[in-house]
């Protein structure tokens, strides 16, 4: 079932500032991997009708601020920030093969 999704995306400035922007969305989670200081989340989201797929990375480190973006890549220059585009379950299976296999709660369905 979909639901309303909000995750947050970091943006760093040439100047070293730093700012958030919060991403919504209608869709659902299919699966988080973490490892060490790394998480990563698979989301389906429904694009003019059809299933496509994006991916929620934050990465921290101690003493660092976290890194958070959605890919593929949200542009949050804009005023709506907000997905335009997906992957589709060939192109996750490729760029990131921790979810390729569909052991992870999830079955790709073939584009």
């Amino acid at each position: 079932m979909y639901e309303q999704i909000t995750v947050e995306v970091d943006r760093g400035h040439g100047d070293g500032a730093y700012s958030s922007t919060l991403i919504n969305f209608t869709g659902r989670l299919l699966e988080t991997l973490e490892e060490d200081q790394t998480s990563m989340t698979l989301y389906e989201w429904a694009d003019a009708g059809r299933p496509v797929y994006l991916v929620h990375v934050e990465e921290g480190e101690p003493g660092r601020l976290p890194r958070r973006t959605l890919y593929p890549f949200v542009n949050t220059h804009s005023a709506g920030a907000a997905p335009t585009k997906g992957y589709t379950a060939k192109e996750v299976s490729r760029a990131y093969p921790e979810f390729a296999d569909g052991g992870f709660g999830w079955s790709p369905r073939r584009a």
